[in-house]
């Protein structure tokens, strides 16, 4: 079984990433707290969402960055674009979607926000978040009429 995405938005993971980087690459979840204006609770999703991903390790409260976290920070993030797809394609529920879109070339997007809450991403935010990951970094795409088909990442590894 595949882990589970903590839903956290793309900038609060860049974010939390320079933060880190700025405080020396390795630094206690609190002194983060302390650094940004962020609730703590949606700081603990933010460093779960990175930590899935690969970006950072959590040891004894300590937050540090991995060699991706730091490579994320210091390029263009779409120099690491096909590498965090890949990871994100492990996950849940990007990997739920992804195997939904092989049994059926498209889904609506309500049925998306649908399995999204069946699988426990109830809700505008959490849902709108987890999309928003899955087309930035193309594994899905979504057209005008709110049609969700596979997108650029997800059809090249299809093959």
């Amino acid at each position: 079984m595949s882990r589970l995405f903590h839903p956290a938005s793309i900038d609060q993971v860049l974010g939390l990433l320079k933060v880190i980087n700025a405080l020396g690459g390795k630094t206690d979840i609190y002194k983060i707290d302390e650094e940004v204006e962020i609730d703590f609770d949606e700081l603990s999703t933010a460093v779960s969402a990175a930590e899935s991903l690969g970006l950072v390790k959590v040891v004894s409260g300590d937050v540090e960055l991995t060699e991706l976290g730091r490579k994320v920070v210091t390029s263009d993030i779409d120099e690491v674009k096909r590498e965090l797809a890949e990871r994100l394609a492990t996950l849940r529920p990007f990997s739920d979607i992804l195997d939904k879109l092989r049994t059926e070339s498209s889904l609506s997007l309500d049925e998306v926000m649908e399995l999204l809450c069946n699988l426990g991403y109830c809700g505008e935010v959490p849902s709108r978040r987890i999309i928003t990951w899955a087309v930035r970094f193309g594994l899905i795409e979504v057209t005008p009429d709110d049609v969700v088909m596979p997108g650029e990442f997800a059809r090249k590894r299809g093959r």
